[in-house]
């Protein structure tokens, strides 16, 4: 895959191709962290090629240890909680994107980076790559979406096992509980083939099939409200700062 010429330096969402598949490859730098300037460049790269007559398949290569912590403690100091729609555009933008949306796990997508992975479609990881959601260890706890969506892939049990814990788990393993889909020792290149196959579908069948599949998801709101009161109650306690 080539990187487009002209790539702003400022961005960390780069796109690798842009074609009947797109592939938005995350560069977090040394620190791999994501802020909601990157959450907002997210969401505007989704948002363009899902207003396409033809949107391709959407290939995300993530390698997101947490979000940016100083944003965290910011909202612990009373930043308003608008600020982070980003986020939340982003989340959307991927689990209500037109066709497919596959996530690509090298090297590890957890915290927030595994909350973005999980409103994706399918997920591909190496076996070696590290998927959890770490925030009880930092004194919170998951707050964009990870409570809701991690029963619906994993089941209860080792949903609570992930949240309640902190720990990461391996791709192998992750596999193993339904967390990951794929498992491939170049999970890019595996997601890019899926990818391929999936766009001679086309995307009238694969949005009218995920239409399908969502409509069968048992969700509540008072869920996703609990999850948020509860994340904004620990940012503000010692613990949590």
């Amino acid at each position: 895959m080539t990187t487009f010429d002209g790539v702003d330096p400022d961005c960390h969402w780069l796109v690798d191709r842009d074609d009947h598949v797109v592939v938005l490859r995350y560069d977090g730098r040394e620190r791999r962290t994501m802020g909601i300037d990157q959450a907002r460049e997210l969401a505007e790269l989704i948002a363009e090629r899902a207003s396409r007559p033809e949107p391709p398949v959407l290939v995300l290569v993530m390698d997101v240890l947490h979000a940016e912590l100083g944003e965290v403690r910011q909202m612990s100091e009373g930043r308003p909680i608008a600020d982070w729609a980003p986020w939340l555009a982003a989340i959307t933008g991927i689990e209500t994107y037109p066709s497919a949306s596959i996530v690509a796990v090298p090297r590890q997508a957890s915290c927030g980076g595994l909350e973005l992975s999980l409103a994706a479609d399918l997920r591909v990881a190496a076996p070696e790559a590290r998927l959890g959601v770490l925030e009880t260890r930092m004194g919170i706890m998951p707050g964009a979406g990870g409570t809701q969506r991690l029963p619906e892939l994993v089941g209860t049990g080792n949903a609570a096992l992930l949240v309640l814990t902190g720990e990461p788990v391996s791709g192998t393993e992750a596999h193993r509980m339904g967390l990951v889909q794929l498992l491939a020792d170049d999970p890019v290149a595996a997601s890019v083939a899926l990818a391929e196959r999936l766009a001679l579908i086309g995307p009238v069948v694969l949005g009218t099939a995920k239409r399908a599949l969502a409509a069968g998801r048992v969700r509540s709101t008072d869920g996703f409200r609990q999850e948020g009161k509860g994340f904004l109650s620990l940012v503000a306690t010692a613990d949590g700062k």
